[in-house]
């Protein structure tokens, strides 16, 4: 299912992959709650000035649910 929602970057972890890639790990909140997404790595290439902690950014997304934990695969995101 495709999601879309704004909210503030709490925090990142960068992670390198197997393929020495870098791709991130975000937690993202809004007034309500919060939600962990995830950055793959062409995408967090391209957006890298974007995906920083204490940036509102607006997301749209594919939600997965991995061990019974909802979160978000980021495929595009803007700054707000």
């Amino acid at each position: 299912m495709e999601v879309s929602f704004a909210g503030l970057i709490e925090n990142i972890r960068p992670v390198i992959t197997k393929n020495n890639d870098r791709m991130a790990f975000l937690r993202i909140a809004d007034f309500s709650d919060f939600i962990e997404a995830v950055a793959f790595p062409k995408l967090f290439k391209e957006s890298t000035e974007i995906l920083v902690a204490d940036k509102c950014v607006a997301i749209t997304g594919r939600v997965s649910i991995r061990n019974g934990e909802k979160s978000i695969i980021i495929e595009k995101v803007r700054l707000l």
